[in-house]
């Protein structure tokens, strides 16, 4: 039986890396067309594009391997049907349902690796690939250790602060000037004024401060000036410069997203898209073990000419009925309509219960 499930799961890698490579390369000419104009214009040396297009290559397996599990799964099982394998693995006494085991624990390593592919290593090249083609394509000046007019707010109560970094340099940690205003009823209560502050862990050193008090009327009651002043940051200076209510957040790992959720959260703002994003990274990584438990059993008892078509129009229509509901729910928990913690695993959990019937079934 070993031997049977080796080389049952040979042919399926066998079958499986030319899709990937293939549906990947589908993708590397749909960004070439998608940038044509820019690569004409400005002329960019061919090692800059190789290497702009390879950086891309760690998130374009990820997005392509539900489908490459798909097709390799039914395209191999839909040929070991036709010339009658699978019924001589029948014969020995062998259930199907035990021997694609080793299937399945190939759709859960599948599942495992392109988490960590996608938040590990697709995450770091797509933003690498921005650097590039504005640097090496575009020629553009793209400077990556330099922050610039960076603002923030926190929300507590009635009390409302805001800060404001007009330059953060990255490498040396300096800050030219630094900006706090404390505000509380939408009246002025407090302001920290500094031209210059050096960032130290969590803390920001400021130097020649200026802390001015107000009353409820804005005017001055309250004037300290200190050549020193040491000051908390709510968080990390990077996080300053992002609106997550409307940027993407595809480009973020998980780490960042975590980040993100904190300082929406101080802010006052909703949540629920950097919530959404965070359950759909896990929900869609799992789809790789679910597409292999369903089309084990759909392209198994297909053994006519047209049993490959038969059960790819099957998982197709599967695929379709899960991509719309996603789609939908994924909106839904983003607007808070439902639970953004289980709204995406909705899809996932109707087609694992229904992978899960037929394999057994059959």
């Amino acid at each position: 039986m070993k031997i049977l499930q080796k080389y049952f799961l040979k042919e399926l890698l066998f079958v499986f890396f030319p899709i990937e490579i293939f549906l990947i390369f589908i993708f590397i000419l749909s960004e070439i067309f998608w940038r044509f104009s820019d690569f004409i214009l400005h002329k960019p040396k061919m090692l800059d594009v190789i290497y702009f297009l390879s950086l891309h290559i760690p998130l374009w397996f990820t997005q392509t391997l539900p489908m490459s599990l798909m097709l390799s799964t039914l395209l191999s099982i839909s040929t070991f049907a036709y010339y009658r394998e699978i019924i001589a693995v029948k014969t020995l006494s062998i259930d199907t349902r035990k021997f694609f085991l080793s299937w399945l624990l190939l759709g859960v390593i599948f599942s495992i690796s392109s988490f960590f592919i996608h938040d590990k290593i697709a995450t770091n090249g797509f933003s690498k690939a921005q650097e590039i083609f504005y640097t090496k394509i575009k020629k553009e000046k793209f400077n990556k250790d330099f922050l610039e007019n960076l603002f923030y707010y926190v929300v507590n109560g009635e009390n409302i602060t805001y800060i404001f970094v007009e330059k953060y340099d990255k490498i040396d940690k300096e800050v030219n000037f630094f900006l706090l205003q404390e505000y509380e009823r939408n009246k002025l209560k407090l302001q920290i004024c500094s031209p210059y502050g050096k960032k130290q862990n969590s803390n920001l050193l400021l130097n020649s401060v200026v802390i001015q008090k107000f009353n409820e009327k804005h005017d001055l009651i309250a004037e300290v000036i200190l050549s020193k002043y040491n000051y908390q940051l709510p968080v990390e200076l990077e996080y300053f410069q992002y609106d997550y209510t409307t940027m993407q957040l595809d480009q973020f790992n998980i780490k960042q997203l975590k980040q993100a959720l904190k300082v929406s959260s101080l802010k006052g703002e909703s949540v629920n898209r950097i919530l959404t994003e965070i359950s759909y990274r896990f929900a869609i990584s799992f789809l790789n073990f679910i597409v292999i438990l369903l089309a084990i059993p759909l392209s198994q008892n297909i053994p006519s000419q047209y049993g490959k078509l038969t059960s790819f129009l099957y998982m197709l229509i599967l695929l379709i009925i899960y991509w719309t509901l996603l789609s939908f729910l994924r909106v839904m928990s983003e607007l808070g309509v439902i639970n953004p913690y289980y709204g995406v695993w909705i899809p996932n959990i109707l087609l694992l219960i229904f992978g899960t019937f037929i394999y057994f079934k059959k």
